[in-house]
């Protein structure tokens, strides 16, 4: 997709970070079955967009399976989940899946949305969010982390709840701020499955050319607003010491998402609103997969391998993050 050269210009607005990265992984993380973690991914994807595929609110028996399935593993890794329901303004109920506890000293989230567009077996958008949410989660329960994590599948981010009350992270953070939780920082899986090695495989507007950003599509987003760019930083570091897949990073300036609408377009922003640092973690969906919201995105169009790079970066980021950060900002709702 193109952006005019109105939204365009808001790039110049923008930080940029560029880091491709070409080391091994270190510690815990080099030791972990790489096999395991993408034996368990398969399983997560086949299930979810093999088995049941459409789990739109169109779908409903379908989008209550996929909830009894993360519900069921979570319970099967030891947590306790829980349902955050609520109803749909067409009378339908919907729950978001909620594995671990707010802690009074500040947690973290790790989400993912398990629902689809309609007629989309959606493996990228978002199986492929799910299938890394509960392997990570699985394996943070081996670890001992700095500060806790809260392990959540959202229901209803797709339309027709998109950018609605109804939206179920929106929900989520509403009833948050409202309880005053104390979360250090959201980080938000949105399409983390497919990479391309070919030249000219990611689309982009011409001043993100001009300005050196990558046009190959082998790499994953990492998109905040200006709250959350200490967080986004954090972030790339912890992933280029766990994992090899390279990242580029964009922190959005205050009000830079009025001409760039599209650092908008998942769960994530529902935190930015309630004043939440927050991370989205981005394949950049429709500037790189042609599949996008449609019944081509199949399992077999992802890319295990960097998928299970993610894991393992993403466990570096739970072990590290949070070990030196007692005098960090509280980011408290007041």
């Amino acid at each position: 997709m193109a952006l005019n050269p109105v939204k365009a210009g808001i790039i110049l607005l923008c930080t940029w970070g560029l880091a491709h990265l070409g080391h091994a992984p270190y510690g815990y993380a080099a030791a972990m079955n790489r096999a395991e973690i993408r034996q368990n991914l398969a399983a997560h994807l086949e299930y979810l967009s093999v088995r049941l595929g459409d789990r739109s609110i169109y779908n409903y028996q379908n989008l209550q399976a996929a909830e009894k399935y993360l519900s069921d593993h979570f319970r099967q890794q030891g947590y306790a989940p829980r349902r955050q329901t609520y109803h749909l303004h067409e009378g339908q109920e919907v729950s978001n899946i909620i594995a671990g506890d707010p802690a009074p000293g500040g947690h973290y989230i790790l989400g993912a949305h398990f629902d689809t567009v309609a007629g989309t077996p959606g493996a990228d958008d978002n199986a492929s969010g799910v299938a890394l949410l509960l392997e990570v989660a699985r394996l943070a329960r081996t670890l001992s982390l700095p500060r806790p994590w809260t392990f959540i599948g959202f229901t209803c981010e797709e339309p027709p709840a998109f950018y609605t009350p109804y939206m179920g992270s929106r929900v989520y953070a509403r009833q948050a701020a409202k309880n005053r939780e104390k979360i250090l920082g959201m980080l938000c899986l949105e399409m983390v499955g497919y990479y391309r090695h070919e030249p000219h495989s990611q689309e982009l507007p011409l001043s993100l050319r001009l300005l050196g950003y990558p046009t190959t599509g082998d790499f994953l987003g990492l998109v905040s607003d200006g709250r959350s760019k200490p967080l986004l930083q954090r972030l790339e570091a912890a992933l280029q010491c766990g994992c090899t897949l390279p990242t580029v990073s964009l922190a959005v300036p205050l009000g830079g998402h009025l001409f760039l609408p599209e650092v908008r377009l998942s769960d994530h922003a529902s935190f930015w609103d309630q004043g939440y640092p927050a991370v989205m973690l981005t394949d950049t969906a429709f500037m790189r997969n042609p599949h996008y919201h449609l019944p081509g995105d199949v399992m077999a169009n992802l890319d295990l391998e960097a998928m299970t790079e993610l894991v393992l970066g993403l466990l570096n980021f739970l072990q590290q993050e949070g070990k030196s950060s007692g005098d960090r900002a509280s980011f408290t709702r007041k």
